[in-house]
């Protein structure tokens, strides 16, 4: 079960590591020139390679929830339960916002977007950037407990 863990965490470092530095482009990058540039040269790569690590990550993470029955732990009122809990929560609201944002990327790749779609992928990019570090802080504290 160890490599199935460190599999598990390979993927975390990948999808997190990978959306901090896009989010820290999108800080940094000033000029909407260099900006397009740039996403528009490594998003659609970007996408692919992270949707890969994602898929990893939520078929690791059912196989190590099964093998700790952290699954049986959901109805429980104990602190595990609370954490597998938001867990669950917490990488539903990953996902549902990693489809939506990887759908209008693609869909409009080199593309002019509407507002509503800038909204929705902004918006989408900043709730992955901060479901990320949610999602790693609940993982520590079940890792913690287990």
């Amino acid at each position: 079960m160890a490599w199935i863990l460190y599999i598990h965490i390979l993927a975390a470092c990948a999808w997190i590591g990978g959306s901090i530095v896009l989010f820290g482009l999108g800080v940094f990058l000033k000029d909407k020139a260099t900006q397009e540039a740039v996403y528009g040269a490594i998003g659609p790569f970007y996408g692919y390679f992270e949707t890969v690590w994602l898929f990893i990550l939520i078929g690791t993470g059912f196989i190590l929830g099964e093998h700790f029955h952290l699954f049986s732990a959901i109805n429980s009122e104990t602190e595990l339960g609370y954490y597998v809990k938001w867990k669950l929560l917490l990488v539903s609201a990953l996902s549902i916002a990693t489809m939506i944002h990887l759908y209008i990327a693609f869909s409009t790749h080199k593309k002019t977007r509407s507002l509503r779609q800038k909204l929705l992928s902004r918006g989408g990019s900043l709730a992955i950037f901060i479901l990320n570090l949610a999602i790693l802080w609940v993982a520590i504290n079940i890792r913690t407990i287990l």
